[in-house]
Order: C-alpha cells, then structure tokens, then sequence
C-alpha cells in the first residue's frame, strides 16, 4: 500500500504517475482481484492556480477508488481496471467534478515467438489548470473532456529473448466539454515501433520510434494540424533489485501544417532511475525533455524540460514518510516574451492503522514564476487520508 499524491502537477512534474496509478496495466501483474479507495479531506488556497489577488481558497472531499481485475486463460491474459476521482468543494459548487477512467487490455501468446496486444480505455476527466500554459483568470469551472482510445501490437520475440520487435498502433480522440476549447479537440494516430536487445541477463538496449497524427478542431482563423516524431535510442536495466533503471534519448521533430506556426525540433530524453538504498529506503530520480502543443489561442507548440525526485522511507514497519520534489520549464517557442519555470514539492506520512487500512497526510506547494507577471501563482494543499484496500 503506497501513499498517492494529492495533485496531478505533482504528479506530472515527477514524471513518475505511471508507477501508481497505472499499476495493473503491467503485463506481468499477478491474477486476482483488486481494489483500493482513498477519502481525503483537502484544503487548497488557490484552487484556479491564477494570481494571488484572483486567489480562491477551498476545502472539499475527494474520494478515489480504485478497482481492477487481472487473469489469464492458458497463456492468454487480460486486465479490466477503473480508477475514479470525485471531488465535492463547500464553498465553489462549480469546481466539483467526477472523473472516470476505465481500462482493458488483453495479451495473447501465439506461439513461443509471436504475441499481440489490445487495448481500450475511456476517460471522462477533468484538467489541472497548474498543467497548463492557459491563463483562464475568470475561471469557475475546470476544464473537462472526454477521451477514448483504442490500441493493437504485435511483437515478435518473447519478453525473455535476446532480440525482441514490437510495433504498436493507438488512435486517440480526444474531446472537451466546456469553457470553449472545441478548437483544442483532436484526433491522434500514433504509430510505435521498437528494437530491444539483450546484452546481459537483466540489462537491454533499444531502438525506438514514435510518429503522432494530430488532427485538430479548426478554429475560426486557426487549426493546430501537426505530425510529432521521436527517435530515440535507450538502457534498461535491473542489478539485483538494487539499482534499476530506463533511460534514453534522441531527436524530436513536431512539424505544424500552417506556415505561420513556428515548428519545434531538437534534443528529447526520458529517464528513470529507481535506487533501493535498503529495505527500508527507495529513491526514484527522473527527467524528461519533449515538447507540447500550447493550450493557448492560435499559438504553436511548447518545451518543456522536468526532473523530479522521491524519497520513500520507512520509519517504523507501519510508519512511513514519503518527500516528492520537482522542477520544470516552459519555454515558449512562439513567444521570446514568456518562459514559466515551475515548482512542486510535497511531504507525506503514512501510518498502517490495520493490515487493509492506512491513514495518511500530507502537504503540498506548487508554484509558478513565469516572465509574464499574470501567469504566476502559488498554491498550498493540505490533506488527510483514510486509505482502504482490499486483495483476492
């Protein structure tokens, strides 16, 4: 049972969400049944992330269940999982929001060499408005879309082999359901291929390539068309549990279709690195370069570089302290005027009341110091936790 952060920014800026909340989509999850439900009470004092003269504070009761299924028919295995989040706020009505995300995915082994791969997902959620470049000073209600995918792979050569070829295909259609933003809805097929090779037991090199057809909503004099491609080549690694890791880096090219869009192209990397100091001490290190379309009116594309880093320690067998930092900048390719530098630290206690139920807390900062004085904010979450998990 692992303490959750208590903000998507966070989150993000760590780069490392997939290691909790998308836990069972991982191939090699044991069967069973699974669930998890988290009710905090939370109070933030900016819940817009704008100035701090437009600054509205807040306490309000999230809760986020977690639920999932993993089994297996012969060499054959599939998933099904949903995570929620549900906020209701006392005082800003308007800022409630239910958030669903459902998932499924089945692998099938063919024969010794030959698998394939498909998945499907909904998500009807909400944006944290601290994620992106948009200053919506007037706003009540948090951006919300809704988003369905479709995946198909094929892979020749098993997970253990000394060489292994996986290619992947996604569409993602990506739809927002409020405050105007129908010209940021998009189509995106993206294309997946990737080279791994073993050269020693538990350490594998790889080539990859990633190509991505974004296809947008028109706006009245504007459309945001791109094609993304990354190459990139990386390290995994696992020495004895100690010191794993996954690293890489290579070239990335975001080409838009309107002339009058400045394209972005340049040094991309993402790494990972996982250190069990002991049983009782991990620390995760992360970084990430790549670039993203702006949520902003008729603008192109953004930078932006993170690193991250996490202690999880444990004090006691049933006490544990969990401490996040991040770091990330934005720069703004389409305007030399503005370049936003980001800060997110939080710190957590988890304490194991009961095998199956945890109490925690936890405080969080994020900031944003950006060269245009409108575009700056500073926000303080506190929260308390009862977490319930139950295991077949």
């Amino acid at each position: 049972m692992g303490m959750r952060n208590s903000t998507t920014f966070l989150l993000s800026t760590l780069a490392i969400a997939a290691l909790s909340s998308n836990a069972v989509a991982q191939s090699d999850e044991k069967p069973g049944l699974f669930a998890t439900a988290d009710a905090s009470i939370v109070h933030d004092d900016n819940i817009y992330r704008v100035i701090d003269d437009l600054a509205q504070s807040d306490t309000y009761l999230r809760l986020r269940p977690e639920l999932a299924a993993v089994g297996g028919l012969g060499k054959h295995r599939f998933q099904l999982s949903y995570n929620g989040d549900y906020a209701k706020f006392s005082d800003q009505s308007d800022a409630d929001y239910t958030d669903h995300d459902l998932r499924g995915r089945i692998d099938f082994d063919h024969t010794l060499r030959f698998s394939s791969r498909f998945e499907a997902g909904y998500q009807k959620e909400h944006e944290d408005p601290g994620s992106i470049n948009r200053l919506q000073l007037d706003m009540t209600e948090y951006n919300k879309y809704d988003q369905n995918f479709v995946l198909a792979g094929l892979a020749y050569g098993s997970e253990e082999a000394i060489g292994r070829i996986a290619v992947n295909f996604r569409r993602t259609d990506k739809d927002y359901t409020n405050n105007d933003l129908d010209f940021f809805d998009y189509v995106s097929d993206q294309f997946t291929g990737r080279f791994t090779y073993r050269i020693a037991p538990n350490t594998r090199v790889y080539a990859e390539a990633i190509i991505s057809e974004l296809d947008y909503t028109p706006g009245i004099n504007f459309e945001l068309d791109n094609t993304y491609k990354r190459y990139r080549a990386g390290v995994t690694w696992d020495f004895t549990g100690k010191l794993t890791g996954d690293i890489n880096i290579g070239y990335q090219d975001r080409d838009y279709d309107l002339d009058t869009i400045r394209d972005i192209d340049g040094l991309a990397y993402d790494g990972e690195i996982t250190w069990a100091v002991n049983t009782y001490t991990k620390i995760i290190a992360a970084a990430k370069r790549e670039s993203i379309d702006s949520s902003l009116d008729e603008a192109g594309g953004f930078l932006r570089t993170t690193y991250g880093l996490s202690i999880n320690h444990e004090l006691t067998e049933r006490l544990k302290l969990k401490a996040d930092a991040g770091y990330a900048n934005d720069e703004l390719v389409f305007s030399s005027n503005r370049e936003d530098k980001r800060y997110a630290y939080q710190l957590g206690l988890e304490y194991e009341l009961l095998r199956n139920v945890a109490l925690a807390a936890d405080y969080t900062y994020e900031e944003r110091d950006s060269t245009v004085a409108i575009a700056d904010y500073k926000a303080n979450i506190f929260g308390l936790s009862v977490i319930v998990s139950l295991e077949d």
